[in-house]
């Protein structure tokens, strides 16, 4: 047996965890040089400020609520032109803070001007919505079902990720300013959107399903 010459303690044993390594000077420093050529992934919140919508309570309450005014506006005419402020809500919930604070204060004044243009108190113009048959001009206007359709697209869908949201968004945009426009211009605004939306929706999804197909084939391959 080998005594200790000098009779003194044997140094205890270090044993550094690794937690305690990452908090060692240059510790975060080597992890920053590691991951410094690697971009920072979004965050699970990005586009969706209420988390996910698709199976959450807040998607299928919200969806009662689109249906009840559907319902309500079928019913009561009168009513029908304030599904374009549901519209407005859906847009300026979905607008990123800076778009929002640009295209608020317009978008919000010229759906005030378009509702009360579509509404029966306004004065009747030569030529304007008041003076048409009431059937034509519910086909004209695609009330109350154009509006709720593009709210209910934008509330759902992810808008920057989509070919189909922005397509959407770009519907409802138009639809809003077009109470800016004299007399009853805005008919003409909302004809427009209405026969272009089929193909706007059919061209948005093939987009996206190509997309969605070539980076799930690209994902495959890097594998």
């Amino acid at each position: 047996m080998t005594n200790n010459p000098s009779n003194q303690p044997f140094e205890p044993f270090q044993v550094q965890s690794a937690l305690f390594k990452s908090g060692a000077p240059g510790g975060s420093e080597r992890q920053g040089t590691a991951q410094a050529g690697k971009p920072e992934p979004e965050p699970a919140w990005y586009n969706k400020p209420l988390g996910n919508w698709d199976t959450g309570v807040v998607g299928l309450v919200a969806l009662l609520l689109f249906a009840a005014i559907f319902v309500v506006t079928q019913q009561q005419p009168e009513l029908r032109p304030a599904t374009i402020f549901v519209l407005l809500a859906c847009l300026l919930f979905r607008m990123e803070p800076g778009d929002r604070r640009l295209a608020g204060a317009p978008l919000t004044l010229a759906a005030f001007r378009l509702v009360y243009q579509m509404t029966l108190t306004a004065e009747p113009i030569l030529g304007g919505p008041q003076m048409l048959p009431s059937q034509l001009k519910e086909s004209l206007l695609g009330i109350p079902w154009v509006p709720l359709f593009l709210a209910v697209c934008i509330f759902y869908l992810p808008q920057k990720a989509t070919v189909t949201g922005k397509i959407m968004s770009a519907g409802a945009i138009c639809m809003l300013i077009s109470g800016l426009l004299p007399g009853g211009g805005y008919v003409a605004i909302f004809a427009m959107v209405q026969y272009t939306l089929f193909v706007g929706v059919v061209a948005g999804l093939i987009a996206d399903h190509s997309s969605s197909s070539n980076g799930g084939r690209a994902a495959h391959a890097a594998r």
